[in-house]
């Protein structure tokens, strides 16, 4: 028997962990619209493999001066849950981020 913190994300199916951490992320907010990053389109990607998560992310812009504060939340909200021990954060612009990547749900939120 090991002695490592339980974690409700190693119960879960396979994929599941991935669906779990992605919707844990939605606890990072943009300081500037005051929505979390999941529902603006900013994660384009989230892996998992042996307790380390790789995260690739977008900001608004590329000049968006918020890209280490969103980088430092993902690592703090991802490594809290206590389902990763590491986590790789990449920032990229490819594709560039447009408002059509929002959810339908936060576009209507805004009244578009």
């Amino acid at each position: 028997m090991t002695r490592e913190p339980l974690s409700v994300t190693r119960l879960l199916g396979p994929g599941s962990e991935v669906d779990q951490l992605r919707d844990a992320l939605r606890e990072v907010i943009d300081p500037e619209l005051g929505v979390d990053i999941i529902s603006l389109g900013l994660v384009y990607g989230l892996e998992v493999s042996e307790r380390a998560a790789s995260v690739l992310l977008t900001t608004t812009t590329p000049a968006c001066p918020l890209g280490e504060y969103l980088s430092d939340e993902v690592r703090r909200v991802l490594l809290g849950g206590g389902a990763v021990d590491h986590v790789d954060v990449e920032i990229t612009h490819v594709p560039a981020w447009s408002p059509d990547m929002i959810t339908e749900e936060t576009k209507r939120a805004f009244g578009w």
